[in-house]
């Protein structure tokens, strides 16, 4: 079934185009017009079984549409299109041959199909062939398979589309929270949301000129914009910019979603467009370190730098070597000076970042992380709803410390009665002078054995203990700039700021001026 769409409100076609999946019920709109000169014209051109036609429109409404129609006994099926107001003329549509109408604000899928049904029942209109949608690597035939092959460095032949060579940028763009926007939609309609996408991009470029869109997933989408006409590049990135800009608004104005956008340097010819493709991809990547931008430029992202990424990896195998000797603070903390690189240098792709996460998770046991976790204010996101690298390192952070808890709690089964009073003792009295002799006297036993049994049991001396967790109560308290170091190392036990200094350095790796500096 071919079905020409007109109405002189853009949104309106894009809605109406967007509405259901026509191919997949057999119909295909063929043409959309915006006023009734155009639409009696494209009637005759393009043979539409059916026409959805708007009551009120500039030149010649919908009524003398109706009349023409009839007076030249065009064959198309007519469906008006009205608001509540127009009645009158709903009824008058009617007396002219008019199949049906549509109240437009409640036009939905199912009426929609009833009525393309009942034009089939009643006039034998075929079903126009369903053939299989886009694959998920985008390689339809025509114009689309060409851009699809440029982008991915394939063999293309780009003379079929409006490009032309001379400063081509190569942008992405993706739906900001997609997975939220998509609770939006009931099950069933997933399509609808990219499909909408897809038409008011299409319709919004359609009168400018060397610019191609290409929908490449559910949630990702390209547009290559050529400026063969302009000689600078000051000129054309100008262009880019604005185009970005038109399909930010119009996002936002008629779907009411946002975007994150990835734009290309230059590319002199259609040889370069894939070199395009992957500079958009790395922009894009680093809303994941930026999540209060949206439009990210290849030749302005911050590199890290080769020695940001080599201390990152090295971190990762002393986290690694850390969880093997069971050393639960030691892990933590490296753990923190690892998210602190990728903060500073964002050196490592999103992906990869994950990849780490799911491995160091691994190495605790019990399998790779719930879908969601329960934080403090309620159930978290899904990770693979999560975008940024604050929420991902939170998100991880709460489920490492939960289960190095529960392997501490464990452990801690397994220690004698004694020892287990001396642990208890040491993190409420940390802030105290304590000694071997304090503790034999407080559980009425020889200094010595409490040194002995503590090594043998816990895996490390009494007093490494403490420092440990006495430094750990001083990595909170830098946080607060209200407090001077010498007043955080009195709080935490130590009487001598020197003496503290040394020991911070020993255990935390920085000295406690260097890990305010980078922690707050």
């Amino acid at each position: 079934m071919r079905i020409l769409v007109v109405d002189d409100e853009p949104l309106v076609r894009i809605g109406i185009k967007s509405a259901i999946d026509w191919q997949a019920h057999g119909a295909e709109i063929v043409g959309e017009a915006e006023d009734g000169e155009q639409a009696l014209r494209m009637m005759t051109e393009l043979s539409p079984d059916v026409v959805l036609l708007d009551i009120k429109m500039p030149k010649m409404d919908g009524i003398e549409v109706l009349r023409v129609a009839k007076d030249r006994q065009l064959p198309p099926k007519i469906v008006v299109l009205s608001s509540f107001d127009e009645m009158v003329y709903v009824k008058e549509a009617m007396k002219l041959g008019a199949f049906d109408y549509f109240h437009k604000p409640d036009m939905n899928e199912q009426e929609l199909m009833a009525m393309l049904n009942s034009i089939r029942e009643q006039f034998g209109v075929s079903h126009v062939p369903a053939s299989p949608g886009m694959a998920a690597d985008a390689a339809a035939s025509g114009k689309d398979k060409a851009l699809y092959d440029a982008l991915h460095g394939h063999s293309f032949d780009l003379s079929g589309t409006s490009l032309k060579e001379g400063n081509i940028y190569v942008v992405l763009f993706r739906v900001k929270q997609y997975h939220s926007v998509m609770k939006r939609y009931s099950e069933g309609s997933e399509m609808v949301l990219p499909s909408t996408i897809q038409h008011v991009i299409q319709e919004m470029l359609s009168s400018e000129k060397e610019i191609e869109y290409l929908r490449l997933s559910r949630e990702m989408s390209a547009v290559l914009i050529s400026n063969s006409e302009l000689k600078s590049l000051l000129a054309s990135l100008n262009r880019v910019n604005n185009v970005v800009q038109m399909i930010s608004s119009a996002l936002k104005r008629f779907v009411n979603i946002d975007i994150i956008l990835g734009i290309s340097d230059w590319c002199a010819d259609f040889t370069e467009i894939a070199r395009g493709y992957k500079q958009a991809s790395k922009a894009l990547s680093h809303y994941f370190y930026r999540p209060d931008d949206a439009v990210f430029y290849y030749q302005h992202l911050k590199v890290g730098s080769s020695e940001v990424r080599r201390q990152a990896d090295e971190a990762v195998v002393q986290m690694k070597s850390a969880l093997r000797d069971g050393d639960s603070r030691q892990f933590l903390d490296l753990l923190g000076r690892w998210e602190q690189l990728l903060l500073q240098g964002a050196c490592m792709d999103p992906q990869d970042v994950k990849k780490v996460y799911e491995g160091l998770l691994f190495m605790m046991g019990e399998g790779a992380a719930d879908s969601t976790a329960v934080g403090s204010d309620g159930p978290m996101r899904s990770v693979e709803e999560i975008e940024s690298f604050r929420e991902l390192s939170a998100y991880y952070r709460l489920i490492f410390e939960d289960r190095l808890g529960s392997r501490e709690r464990k452990a801690h089964k397994g220690y004698s009665q004694l020892t287990r009073n001396i642990i208890a003792y040491a993190e409420e009295h940390y802030k105290d002078s304590l000694s071997l002799k304090l503790f034999g006297d407080q559980f009425h036993v020889s200094p010595n054995y409490v040194s002995r049994l503590f090594k043998q049991e816990v895996g490390q001396g009494l007093f490494d203990y403490i420092n440990a967790l006495r430094i750990e109560k001083a990595k909170e308290l830098l946080k607060d700039y209200r407090y001077k170091i010498y007043d955080v190392a009195e709080m935490v036990g130590f009487h001598n700021q020197a003496h503290f200094a040394i020991v911070f350095q020993k255990y935390a790796g920085v000295s406690p001026k260097q890990y305010r500096k980078e922690e707050v």
